[in-house]
Protein backbone atom coordinates (compact mmCIF):
# COMPACT_ATOMS: atom_id res chain seq x y z
CA UNK A 1 0.00 0.00 0.00
CA UNK A 2 1.26 3.07 -0.53
CA UNK A 3 1.58 6.53 1.01
CA UNK A 4 -0.80 8.85 0.83
CA UNK A 5 -0.10 12.78 0.63
CA UNK A 6 -2.53 15.27 1.96
CA UNK A 7 -3.20 16.45 -2.24
CA UNK A 8 -4.51 12.77 -2.37
CA UNK A 9 -6.75 13.13 0.19
CA UNK A 10 -8.14 16.23 -1.11
CA UNK A 11 -8.16 15.00 -4.10
CA UNK A 12 -10.32 11.32 -2.91
CA UNK A 13 -12.58 13.87 -1.55
CA UNK A 14 -13.43 15.76 -4.43
CA UNK A 15 -14.59 12.16 -6.62
CA UNK A 16 -17.75 10.95 -7.03
CA UNK A 17 -18.61 7.66 -5.32
CA UNK A 18 -16.84 5.31 -8.05
CA UNK A 19 -13.90 7.58 -8.42
CA UNK A 20 -13.03 6.87 -4.81
CA UNK A 21 -13.36 3.36 -4.75
CA UNK A 22 -10.70 3.40 -7.88
CA UNK A 23 -8.32 5.59 -5.90
CA UNK A 24 -8.67 3.15 -2.19
CA UNK A 25 -8.00 0.22 -5.74
CA UNK A 26 -4.83 2.53 -6.94
CA UNK A 27 -3.60 2.70 -3.57
CA UNK A 28 -4.27 -0.76 -2.48
CA UNK A 29 -2.00 -1.98 -5.67
CA UNK A 30 0.30 0.95 -5.53
CA UNK A 31 -0.39 2.85 -9.06
CA UNK A 32 0.14 6.01 -8.74
CA UNK A 33 -2.27 8.63 -10.58
CA UNK A 34 -1.05 11.10 -12.81
CA UNK A 35 -1.06 14.32 -10.56
CA UNK A 36 -2.59 17.87 -12.01
CA UNK A 37 -0.35 20.72 -12.70
CA UNK A 38 2.32 18.53 -14.77
CA UNK A 39 3.53 17.23 -11.09
CA UNK A 40 5.03 18.85 -8.06
CA UNK A 41 7.44 21.05 -10.57
CA UNK A 42 4.61 23.24 -11.40
CA UNK A 43 4.67 25.49 -8.52
CA UNK A 44 8.56 25.19 -7.61
CA UNK A 45 9.23 28.49 -8.77
CA UNK A 46 6.73 30.50 -6.61
CA UNK A 47 6.84 27.98 -3.51
CA UNK A 48 10.55 27.82 -3.44
CA UNK A 49 10.79 31.76 -3.52
CA UNK A 50 8.08 31.65 -0.52
CA UNK A 51 9.67 29.45 1.61
CA UNK A 52 12.87 31.13 1.14
CA UNK A 53 11.60 34.75 1.98
CA UNK A 54 9.88 33.39 4.56
CA UNK A 55 12.81 31.95 6.51
CA UNK A 56 14.89 35.22 5.59
CA UNK A 57 12.07 37.59 6.49
CA UNK A 58 13.09 39.49 3.12
CA UNK A 59 10.43 40.55 0.67
CA UNK A 60 13.29 41.45 -1.57
CA UNK A 61 13.61 37.82 -2.83
CA UNK A 62 10.06 37.80 -4.06
CA UNK A 63 10.73 41.16 -5.94
CA UNK A 64 13.41 39.29 -7.97
CA UNK A 65 11.59 35.90 -8.56
CA UNK A 66 8.79 38.43 -9.59
CA UNK A 67 11.35 40.00 -11.99
CA UNK A 68 13.24 36.24 -13.43
CA UNK A 69 9.71 34.52 -13.80
CA UNK A 70 8.45 37.88 -15.77
CA UNK A 71 11.01 37.84 -18.19
CA UNK A 72 11.35 34.12 -18.67
CA UNK A 73 7.44 34.64 -19.27
CA UNK A 74 8.39 37.01 -22.38
CA UNK A 75 10.39 34.78 -24.10
CA UNK A 76 8.17 31.69 -24.44
CA UNK A 77 5.57 31.05 -27.12
CA UNK A 78 4.05 27.71 -25.45
CA UNK A 79 0.67 28.74 -23.93
CA UNK A 80 0.95 26.17 -21.16
CA UNK A 81 4.17 27.24 -20.38
CA UNK A 82 2.72 31.16 -20.10
CA UNK A 83 0.30 29.66 -17.76
CA UNK A 84 2.42 28.51 -15.69
CA UNK A 85 4.81 31.56 -15.20
CA UNK A 86 1.84 33.75 -14.74
CA UNK A 87 0.19 31.35 -12.25
CA UNK A 88 3.58 31.17 -9.89
CA UNK A 89 3.95 35.20 -10.47
CA UNK A 90 0.29 35.47 -9.07
CA UNK A 91 1.45 33.06 -5.84
CA UNK A 92 4.55 35.92 -5.35
CA UNK A 93 2.21 39.02 -5.69
CA UNK A 94 -0.47 37.60 -3.57
CA UNK A 95 2.19 36.62 -0.97
CA UNK A 96 3.73 40.01 -0.85
CA UNK A 97 -0.14 41.15 -0.12
CA UNK A 98 -0.81 39.04 2.75
CA UNK A 99 -0.33 40.16 6.81
CA UNK A 100 2.69 38.77 6.98
CA UNK A 101 3.16 39.50 10.62
CA UNK A 102 0.01 37.01 11.19
CA UNK A 103 2.09 33.79 9.68
CA UNK A 104 5.11 34.00 11.99
CA UNK A 105 5.65 35.30 15.47
CA UNK A 106 7.56 38.04 16.48
CA UNK A 107 11.30 38.10 16.96
CA UNK A 108 13.91 35.60 16.39
CA UNK A 109 12.99 32.19 14.65
CA UNK A 110 15.50 28.64 15.13
CA UNK A 111 14.82 27.26 11.89
CA UNK A 112 14.93 23.48 12.41
CA UNK A 113 16.07 20.55 9.54
CA UNK A 114 13.51 18.89 8.31
CA UNK A 115 14.90 15.68 8.71
CA UNK A 116 14.50 16.43 12.75
CA UNK A 117 10.56 14.86 12.41
CA UNK A 118 8.98 12.08 10.48
CA UNK A 119 7.11 13.34 7.50
CA UNK A 120 5.36 9.74 7.45
CA UNK A 121 2.72 9.12 10.20
CA UNK A 122 0.29 6.08 10.99
CA UNK A 123 -2.79 7.27 11.14
CA UNK A 124 -5.88 4.91 11.31
CA UNK A 125 -3.87 2.05 9.91
CA UNK A 126 -2.84 4.05 6.90
CA UNK A 127 0.43 5.26 5.89
CA UNK A 128 -0.13 9.95 5.66
CA UNK A 129 2.45 12.06 4.43
CA UNK A 130 3.14 15.57 5.94
CA UNK A 131 5.29 17.70 4.31
CA UNK A 132 5.72 20.73 6.36
CA UNK A 133 7.45 23.98 4.34
CA UNK A 134 9.35 24.93 7.48
CA UNK A 135 9.57 24.21 10.92
CA UNK A 136 11.30 26.35 13.85
CA UNK A 137 11.49 27.00 17.28
CA UNK A 138 10.78 30.19 19.28
CA UNK A 139 10.58 31.99 22.32
CA UNK A 140 12.79 33.34 25.43
CA UNK A 141 14.84 30.00 25.25
CA UNK A 142 13.06 28.64 21.96
CA UNK A 143 10.76 26.50 24.09
CA UNK A 144 8.39 26.93 21.30
CA UNK A 145 7.62 24.95 18.45
CA UNK A 146 5.59 25.97 15.59
CA UNK A 147 5.40 25.53 11.14
CA UNK A 148 3.88 26.74 8.36
CA UNK A 149 3.11 24.59 4.89
CA UNK A 150 2.57 26.30 1.81
CA UNK A 151 0.99 25.09 -0.42
CA UNK A 152 -1.31 25.09 -3.79
CA UNK A 153 -3.60 23.88 -6.89
CA UNK A 154 -4.69 25.35 -9.70
CA UNK A 155 -8.42 27.07 -8.32
CA UNK A 156 -6.94 26.75 -4.98
CA UNK A 157 -8.75 24.67 -1.83
CA UNK A 158 -11.65 25.76 0.20
CA UNK A 159 -11.19 26.36 4.10
CA UNK A 160 -12.00 22.84 5.03
CA UNK A 161 -9.58 21.03 2.66
CA UNK A 162 -6.38 23.86 4.00
CA UNK A 163 -7.62 21.98 7.78
CA UNK A 164 -6.81 19.01 6.10
CA UNK A 165 -3.35 19.93 5.44
CA UNK A 166 -3.34 22.07 8.65
CA UNK A 167 -4.77 19.25 11.33
CA UNK A 168 -2.02 16.92 9.54
CA UNK A 169 0.73 19.80 10.27
CA UNK A 170 0.03 19.58 14.10
CA UNK A 171 0.07 15.64 14.20
CA UNK A 172 3.33 15.90 12.73
CA UNK A 173 4.46 18.28 15.20
CA UNK A 174 2.71 16.87 17.58
CA UNK A 175 4.54 13.77 17.07
CA UNK A 176 7.66 14.48 16.38
CA UNK A 177 8.15 17.93 18.82
CA UNK A 178 6.10 17.59 21.79
CA UNK A 179 8.13 16.03 24.14
CA UNK A 180 10.95 18.55 23.81
CA UNK A 181 8.89 21.59 22.71
CA UNK A 182 5.78 23.60 23.72
CA UNK A 183 3.36 23.24 20.93
CA UNK A 184 1.33 26.57 19.41
CA UNK A 185 -1.86 25.67 17.90
CA UNK A 186 -1.71 29.65 16.69
CA UNK A 187 1.02 29.26 14.98
CA UNK A 188 0.55 25.75 13.01
CA UNK A 189 -0.71 27.23 9.58
CA UNK A 190 -1.20 25.99 6.47
CA UNK A 191 -1.62 28.83 3.64
CA UNK A 192 -3.57 28.24 0.18
CA UNK A 193 -1.44 30.38 -1.70
CA UNK A 194 -4.25 30.30 -5.05
CA UNK A 195 -6.89 31.11 -2.65
CA UNK A 196 -5.16 33.27 0.42
CA UNK A 197 -6.88 31.24 2.71
CA UNK A 198 -4.60 30.23 6.16
CA UNK A 199 -6.03 28.38 8.44
CA UNK A 200 -4.13 28.09 11.91
CA UNK A 201 -4.33 24.91 14.16
CA UNK A 202 -6.74 27.17 16.44
CA UNK A 203 -9.01 27.39 14.52
CA UNK A 204 -10.03 23.96 14.34
CA UNK A 205 -8.87 23.36 17.69
CA UNK A 206 -11.30 25.88 19.07
CA UNK A 207 -14.21 24.39 16.59
CA UNK A 208 -14.43 26.87 14.31
CA UNK A 209 -13.29 24.85 11.28
CA UNK A 210 -14.49 21.39 11.04
CA UNK A 211 -11.78 18.51 11.85
CA UNK A 212 -12.77 16.33 8.05
CA UNK A 213 -8.98 14.61 8.13
CA UNK A 214 -10.58 11.88 10.38
CA UNK A 215 -13.87 11.32 8.50
CA UNK A 216 -11.83 11.54 5.31
CA UNK A 217 -9.48 8.41 6.50
CA UNK A 218 -12.65 6.68 7.41
CA UNK A 219 -14.53 6.70 4.36
CA UNK A 220 -10.83 5.50 2.83
CA UNK A 221 -11.28 2.78 4.77
CA UNK A 222 -14.11 1.60 4.67
CA UNK A 223 -13.96 1.35 0.84
CA UNK A 224 -11.00 -1.37 1.15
Amino acid sequence: MKKITIKDLVDFRRKSARGKKTFVENIKSNKIEAPMESGGDYWIPSLSAVCNSYRQDNLDLIDDKIDELQKKLRNTNRSNTKNMYQRNITILQKYKSMDLTKLRPTGKLSFLKKSTGTRLLTIKGLQIEAKPSHVYTFGKDDEKVGAIWFTAKVNGYRAEEVGIFCDMLYRFLKHNYSKKFQLIPSYCIAVDMLSDRCIDYSEIKGGSLSQVLPSTLEEIIKLM
